[in-house]
């Protein structure tokens, strides 16, 4: 297969989060996209993926036959510990789990540092930002807001607090591990513009619908679990001031299984979900966001 790129081509990213492709139909969808006889586009991928590792590299290799560059950031479910495990691999904790992660992709050539592609005055800087959720008592960077359901079960209904393992921190929590991560991408140079991308959310205003967005489904703007609140669970605005130093245009980002496309402050914020099949059956997902969305082109720019 020819690769080489010419000043004439267009080069095109694509982006998709939330692919969960333990579900068959997921895993199918995403082989549908057709291997080109000349590969000159980009996927990038902002988590959720599968907890099984052997399985995410089958979808991060098939990928990475249909397009010349592959992006992947781990989201929560990939650091997920079962005590049954399909791939026959232990880990002590979820930073040994994304550990192995980051070094599979490097062996087969995805990226999770930033990655320059295009051709000649036509490049972009594609930077992964690794992160995870700071809880309302654990920094005011949290995305959490109070609900006006009485109860609050999030800490018995949500499968991090049981299938994650960390190791105790000398300081900070999670999130700043994974945020203190990108330290040496946020000092980069970057001579072309930015499209960074991340699993949680960078900012509150990113969880609920447009009122254009409710008028596309009514299912959006109703609580379909009342003693169930993600903010506590969403992301954290440390995730913003990230990408914003590094003057990233577009960003990104997954985990809520909710499409948004929201311009705040001279950045536009992606979320292009697959989620799971039920989802796009109710409508709370349209069946569209099966296959990855166009955020990027070398003739047009951003989308």
């Amino acid at each position: 297969m020819n690769d080489k790129i010419t000043p004439s081509d267009t080069v095109s990213v694509w982006g998709i989060s939330d692919i969960h492709i333990d579900y068959q139909e997921n895993f199918d969808a995403l082989l549908d996209i057709p291997i080109p006889s000349i590969k000159r586009d980009a996927l990038i991928i902002a988590g959720d993926a599968t907890d099984n590792i052997n399985r995410l590299e089958e979808l991060l290799s098939a990928m990475k036959q249909r397009f010349k560059w592959v992006g992947f950031v781990p989201g929560n479910h990939e650091l997920w510990i079962r005590e049954k495990n399909q791939t026959n691999i232990s880990f002590s904790t979820s930073v040994d789990k994304f550990n192995a992660i980051i070094a599979m992709c490097k062996r087969i050539d995805v990226f999770t540092s930033p990655q320059q592609i295009g051709v000649g005055s036509s490049q972009l800087w594609l930077v992964p930002l690794f992160s995870w959720y700071h809880g309302p008592e654990e920094n005011s960077a949290s995305l959490y807001a109070e609900k006006t359901s009485k109860k609050d079960r999030t800490h018995e209904m949500w499968s991090d607090f049981f299938l994650t393992r960390w190791p105790e921190w000398k300081e900070g929590h999670t999130a700043d591990y994974f945020l203190g991560l990108n330290t040496d991408r946020l000092e980069q140079e970057y001579s072309y513009p930015v499209l960074s991308f991340s699993h949680f959310l960078p900012l509150q205003e990113l969880l609920l619908p447009s009122i254009q967005e409710q008028k596309t489904s009514t299912l959006l703007h109703k609580d379909l679990t009342p003693e169930f609140n993600f903010s506590r669970v969403a992301g954290t605005t440390l995730i913003d001031d990230q990408l914003r130093k590094i003057n990233s245009q577009m960003h990104l980002y997954g985990h809520q299984h909710r499409n948004r496309y929201r311009k705040v402050n001279d950045v536009t914020y992606v979320s292009h979900c697959m989620g799971y099949p039920k989802e796009r059956q109710r409508g709370l997902i349209a069946s569209h966001c099966a296959q990855p969305t166009l955020l990027w082109d070398s003739t047009k720019g951003f989308y």
